[in-house]
């Protein structure tokens, strides 16, 4: 840990409240390759890539009632399910698990909602129909040439999401916000809106997760120095309400390298596979660190014994999940062959269990960390971006099943949507629009949406 240090600064953050749109500052060419790895992280599946459209029609219809037949405590107290009905009985959407692919879908008893740049915007299915209502044109979000729309959020009758905008232009800029809508399409406001580059810093910044519990969003504000694998990398983890008001700054972590965060709502979890100076691409330490929201703590909960951890962490009832690889970054060796494992660790008492073990045959093929549901731990296992198959986990032990998905989008990615399984992904590679499935955890198909 001589690399990292963590410091506590409640002091509310720089970044300003907008319900208006303000002149962006104007950063270099630089910004663009940015923001492409940035969404890039995200698989391409998440990226959505053209010329903003404002077609698509509003949807109408009332607001959606809590279900008071789903039964469940407080997220964050106990086993998580989404939708799921808050101790003051708001109906409330979305679960920690589903950040293994950056929220890009969330559910409630009524409807998925989704974000597709060829229909035109912020878009809602009904569970019993493959009708598409677009609650949010992209033409309300900003005049941009590239939108990504990730870490959906809802609690009772509003939407919360992080908006990323990239805009051609002599002096290119972009920027990330953190918006809400009502799930009809009513009530659209830009909470918090930042630049993506400071100039008086030299420093790059984009929001990589937005989290929601007991009515506070939580977010992380991640910046750079510089664009090498060496770079200093800060993570500031802020809250605030959900009007946007009351900002504090909870935590920051520096690193030397990039660290994948998950946050709960009185703990910080990340992985970091920290560099390797004598062995460029390669990492020296690959682990997993937590630390209280309030920076006290700070403890090395794991160490892989594998060459990297690749993906996670998911945490979810005291336990973190992470997928470990003897390949750096999911690439291959000389022989096309990676070895792969999934590990709980307990957080209790940080001991380890290795739940699953694989290996890919090429440098295309990949095994994602993708949500928690009924029970089990799911797997996307994908090649060159095309779903092979989902394969479930026990949570108890015991054999994974592998369900085999009719399913032609790419760069996929799963959603826990509490009686089902919600697979999302593009069209085609550099298609903006949306494939969305819903899937029991038997592999029945029970509706497909392409927008």
């Amino acid at each position: 840990m001589a690399d990292a240090t963590s410091t506590v600064d409640t002091a509310v953050p720089t970044y300003s409240n907008k319900s208006s749109k303000k002149a962006l500052v104007a950063v270099i060419a630089v910004v663009a390759v940015v923001l492409v790895a940035v969404l890039a992280a995200n698989l391409l599946g998440l990226v959505h890539i053209g010329a903003s459209s404002s077609a698509g029609s509003q949807a109408s219809g009332g607001k959606t009632s809590p279900d008071t037949t789903v039964v469940s405590s407080a997220l964050w107290s106990g086993n998580d399910t989404s939708p799921y009905v808050d101790q003051d009985g708001t109906e409330c959407g979305n679960t920690p698990s589903n950040y293994g692919q950056s929220a890009p879908t969330v559910s409630d008893s009524d409807y998925d909602y989704f974000y597709s740049e060829s229909e035109g915007g912020l878009c809602r299915a009904k569970k019993g129909s493959s009708q598409v209502d677009v609650i949010l044109p992209t033409s309300k979000l900003g005049s941009a040439d590239l939108h990504s729309s990730l870490y959906l959020n809802k609690d009772g009758d509003t939407l919360f999401f992080v908006e990323s905008y990239y805009r051609y232009s002599s002096f290119s800029s972009s920027s990330f916000a953190i918006c809400s809508v009502g799930a009809d399409g009513s009530g659209f406001t830009t909470l918090l809106e930042i630049p993506s580059t400071d100039k008086s810093t030299g420093s790059y910044s984009y929001i990589s997760g937005l989290y929601l519990y007991d009515h506070t969003l939580y977010y992380v504000v991640q910046s750079l120095a510089g664009e090498s694998r060496y770079s200093e990398y800060t993570y500031d983890v802020y809250t605030m309400d959900e009007d946007g008001s009351n900002q504090q700054k909870r935590c920051s972590i520096q690193l030397v390298g990039y660290a994948e965060f998950f946050v709960t709502k009185d703990k910080v979890y990340y992985t970091y596979n920290k560099p390797d100076v004598d062995n460029p691409g390669g990492s020296s330490r690959s682990s997993v660190f937590s630390q209280n929201l309030d920076g006290s703590d700070q403890q090395e909960v794991y160490v892989s014994s594998l060459s990297e951890i690749a993906d996670g962490p998911l945490v979810q009832d005291g336990n973190v999940y992470v997928m470990e690889s003897t390949s750096s970054n999911y690439s291959s060796d000389s022989s096309g062959a990676s070895r792969l494992q999934l590990t709980r660790i307990d957080a209790s008492d940080n001991s380890p269990s290795v739940l699953w073990t694989g290996e890919t045959l090429s440098y295309h093929d990949y095994y994602q960390l993708s949500a928690i549901a009924d029970d089990n731990v799911y797997l996307i296992e994908s090649s060159d971006g095309r779903l092979l198959s989902l394969v479930g986990v026990p949570l108890v032990g015991g054999d994974s099943k592998a369900l085999s998905v009719d399913f032609a989008g790419v760069g996929p990615s799963l959603s826990n949507a509490s009686d089902c399984l919600v697979l999302y992904g593009s069209n085609t590679a550099w298609s903006a629009g949306a494939e969305v499935t819903r899937i029991g955890f038997d592999g029945t198909v029970f509706r497909e949406v392409v927008g």
